[in-house]
C-alpha cells in the first residue's frame, strides 16, 4: 500500500504576546500574512489597520480580510468630545465572515488580529477562532498581556506564546514548511531531460540545470519514461510530498533547475571558509572533503562516521549552543534539514554543496549562507552524472556561488 503524501506536522496556535498598545503587533501580523501570501501560501482571516484621527474619534480602526482585501470598519464612534474609541461589536460580527470563509477553504494559515476584550468575555471573534483551532487549522493571533490568563483558559494551554518579532513568527511557522515554500516559487516550465546516475540526479530545462545527490541506490524503473510529460513544478513537488527517495532527489534537482540559473550572481569561494574565523563551537553535518584542513577545530557529525567523527545521534548534543553550523546539501534532500535547523537555533547556519537551492526564501527559516552549484557546461555535467560520476567529477563544469542573508533580514 503506498504511503500518503508527506505533510508538515500540525502547528499549535501561535499567540504574539504584547504589552499596552498593539500597533506594532498589528503591523507585524499584517506583514507576515502578506509575505506568506506573496510566496504562494493560502492565507486567510483578518488583520487590523488603524487610521486616524478621524472627525468623530481619536482613531479609526478596521479589520481587513487577508484573502480579499475587503475592509470592515470596527470603530465605535463616541462623539467629538471623546478622546478614544471602542471596538464596535457589530463591525466585528460582520468581519467574522472572513474567518468562516477561510476555515471552509482549509487555508494554510488563519490570521486573527487579536484576542482582546471582546474575546476574553467569549464574544467578538472567539467562537470562530476556537472552532478553527479545533478543526486543526494553523491559527496566529495576538494577545495583550492583560488577557493572557483568559487566552490560556480558552485554549486549555494548547498554544505557543511568541515574542513580537518576525524571527519568532518564522520559527513558529517552522522549517518543515520550507519545502512547500520553495515549490511555490518555481515557475512552471517544460522539462528537457531527467538523468538519474549512480550518485547524482539532474533535471534540465531551457532556463537551467539542477543537480541533487541520490539518497538511495539505483533501482528498476528509473528510466526516462518515468518522468516523461511531467512539468518542472510537478517534478519539484516530489521534494515536499513524496516518500520515494528517487522522486525526492529529482524534486530537489528540479528546484535547483529553477533557482540555480546561469545568470545567478553571488560570492565565489568554498562555503566552508565562511566559519574559519569563528571562535566558538563549529559543527559540521556531513563529511566534506578537506574538512580537517579548512576547519581543524570543527566537530563533524556523519551518518557513517569515520575516525574522529561523531555519529548522527550527536546532533542533539552538539548543535544546541553551537556558534556556527555547516550542513551538507544532502540534509535538504534527505529531509533531515528541519530537525537540524531547530536544533541549531541561534547559530550561524550555512548550507553547502552542489545540491543547495540558491534562493533567499531559505533565509527566513534560519539559514544565513547558501553555497551551491551553477552549471556552465551543461552537456559535460549531464555526461558526467549519466556515467556515474560524483561531485568532484562535474564541479569543473560549473561554478560555486554563495548567497548571504542581508544583515537587516
Amino acid at each position: 500500500m503506498p504511503l500518503p503524501p508527506a505533510s508538515p506536522p500540525p502547528l499549535r496556535p501561535g499567540a504574539v504576546i504584547h504589552g499596552p498598545g498593539s500597533l506594532g503587533v498589528d503591523v507585524l501580523l499584517d506583514g507576515f500574512a502578506a509575505e506568506l501570501k506573496r510566496r504562494g501560501f493560502r492565507v486567510g482571516g483578518l488583520v487590523q489597520r488603524n487610521h486616524g484621527p478621524g472627525d468623530d474619534c481619536a482613531e479609526r480602526m478596521e479589520l481587513v480580510d487577508v484573502a480579499t482585501g475587503r475592509a470592515y470598519d470596527i470603530t465605535q464612534k463616541l462623539g467629538r468630545e471623546s478622546q478614544s474609541c471602542r471596538v464596535d461589536p457589530t463591525g466585528v460580527a460582520e468581519a467574522s465572515q472572513a474567518i468562516r470563509n477561510a476555515v471552509a477553504e482549509r487555508v494554510d494559515l488563519l490570521v486573527v488580529n487579536k484576542f482582546a476584550g471582546l474575546e476574553s468575555a467569549g464574544d467578538g471573534l472567539s467562537d470562530e477562532m476556537l472552532a478553527a483551532i479545533a478543526d486543526g487549522i494553523p491559527v496566529l493571533t495576538s494577545v495583550g498581556s492583560r488577557y493572557l490568563n483568559e487566552w490560556q483558559t480558552a485554549t486549555g494551554g494548547f498554544c505557543d506564546l511568541l515574542s513580537p518579532t518576525a524571527d519568532a513568527l518564522w520559527r513558529w511557522w517552522g522549517p518543515h514548511r520550507l519545502y512547500e515554500d520553495l515549490v511555490h516559487g518555481v515557475a512552471d516550465a517544460e522539462v528537457l531531460r531527467v538523468v538519474t546516475g549512480a550518485q547524482w540526479v539532474l533535471v534540465e530545462t531551457a532556463g537551467g540545470l539542477g543537480v541533487a545527490a541520490r539518497q538511495a541506490p539505483p533501482s528498476a524503473g528509473e528510466g526516462p519514461q518515468r518522468w516523461a510529460g511531467r512539468s518542472l513544478r510537478d517534478l519539484a513537488a516530489g521534494v515536499s510530498g513524496s516518500w520515494d527517495p528517487v522522486e525526492i532527489a529529482v524534486g530537489a534537482a528540479a528546484l535547483n533547475a529553477h533557482y540555480n540559473r546561469p545568470e545567478l550572481e553571488g560570492a565565489a569561494g568554498n562555503g566552508l571558509d565562511l566559519f574559519t574565523a569563528v571562535e566558538g563551537r563549529v559543527v559540521v553535518i556531513g563529511s566534506f572533503p578537506q574538512i580537517s584542513r579548512r576547519l581543524p577545530r570543527a566537530q563533524v557529525i556523519d551518518m557513517h562516521p569515520q575516525d574522529g567523527e561523531h555519529p548522527e545521534a550527536a546532533c542533539e548534543w552538539l548543535l544546541p549552543g553551537a556558534e556556527a553550523v555547516a550542513m551538507t546539501a544532502s540534509s535538504f534532500a534527505n529531509r533531515t534539514l528541519p530537525r537540524l535547523l531547530r536544533l541549531s537555533a541561534g547559530a550561524r547556519v550555512a548550507m553547502i554543496g552542489p545540491g543547495t537551492p540558491l534562493t533567499p526564501r531559505l533565509f527566513d527559516y534560519g539559514v544565513e549562507s547558501l553555497a551551491g552549484f551553477v552549471a556552465t557546461d551543461r552537456e559535460a555535467v549531464i555526461r558526467t552524472i549519466a556515467d556515474g560520476g560524483g561531485s568532484r567529477d562535474f564541479l569543473p563544469y560549473g561554478r560555486m556561488v554563495t548567497l548571504h542573508r542581508p544583515p537587516h533580514s
